[in-house]
């Protein structure tokens, strides 16, 4: 089968790239950087390619679609973000639906659920969102499901919750995200500090299963899958504060040294918070979650031992 992915060489489209060419896939994976990049091993039956490259849209059976602008990026240049997020959504939809791929998937958050996020939230909750990050991916969205209704084409939406592990390639890029900043502060420096009291609540999924999961809803028969949304997260919420007691525990192992992790003061932030993303769609045709967080945070700090970033 052959996969074209954009954002393929990003934290999860890195990832993605690698596990499907594992899985016996042809991968391009479009990249902005194509052509200016450091020397990048890539597995075999692996092709990078600029995006202005339609050509690899050809004979492919299924487009994969994770570039965006980050939130951070969001903020700082919303109407770049819609141009991103929104437009080049719309031009992939219409590129791949010219080229005969029915196949779309499209890579959104569960940020579309509002701010905060507290509460449940199954695939029919009211989305309220309110960050231009989500903003940005609720339109485009809405744009997805559309081409599914009537273009005929077999499109998925994934609602990603928060995401962490090793990357794959040194253009991830993604070093803010509290297990890789966590992770390379403590290989830097042998300290991790929270900016927060960390008793927020967060979801957490390990890349071993988006990756996993993306393959299983590639998978299922068309007639299960048309102009659906499926939510990805780890099953359960746990606080920060345990997640980076968890980071420091393996970073001790891994690096044999001690690593001092410290927050703010508890102010009670996190008092009779419940957050319940629920992905009960998903595992109910047929997908089990490995939930190996050890080893991804494992895999999260070899990674900053080999790179610096």
């Amino acid at each position: 089968m052959k996969t074209v992915i954009s954002g393929g060489l990003g934290f999860v489209g890195g990832r993605l790239s690698k596990y499907l060419v594992e899985q016996g896939h042809h991968v391009v994976a479009y990249s902005r950087q194509a052509g200016a990049l450091p020397d990048i091993k890539c597995p075999e039956n692996m092709h990078i390619a600029h995006p202005d490259d339609k050509d690899q849209l050809n004979g492919a059976d299924v487009f994969i679609h994770l570039a965006a602008l980050d939130e951070n990026d969001c903020v700082k240049y919303p109407f770049k973000a819609i141009d991103v997020n929104i437009t080049q959504t719309l031009d992939w939809l219409e590129h791949t639906h010219h080229a005969g791929i029915k196949k779309f998937i499209y890579f959104s958050t569960a940020h579309v659920y509002g701010k905060p996020l507290e509460g449940h939230y199954d695939e029919n909750s009211i989305t309220r969102p309110v960050h231009p990050y989500a903003i940005t991916h609720k339109c485009a969205e809405d744009y997805v499901l559309a081409y599914a209704a009537e273009k005929g084409m077999t499109n998925t939406v994934i609602r990603l919750t928060n995401s962490f592990g090793g990357a794959a390639f040194p253009t991830a890029n993604r070093w803010t995200l509290l297990v890789s900043d966590l992770s390379r502060s403590a290989v830097n420096t042998g300290k991790m500090t929270l900016l927060s009291d960390g008793m927020q609540l967060r979801d957490f999924v390990c890349l071993h299963d988006v990756c996993a999961a993306t393959l299983h809803l590639m998978n299922l028969p068309e007639n299960k899958i048309t102009g659906e949304i499926f939510n990805l997260g780890g099953g359960q919420a746990v606080t920060v504060w345990d997640m980076a007691l968890k980071v420091k525990h393996l970073a001790e192992e891994v690096l044999k040294k001690p690593i001092d992790l410290s927050r703010k003061t508890s102010s009670g932030s996190g008092k009779g918070q419940q957050l319940n993303i629920s992905i009960e769609k998903l595992t109910n045709t047929g997908f089990a979650l490995t939930n190996d967080t050890g080893a991804e945070i494992k895999s999260t700090l070899r990674y900053f031992m080999n790179y610096t970033a």
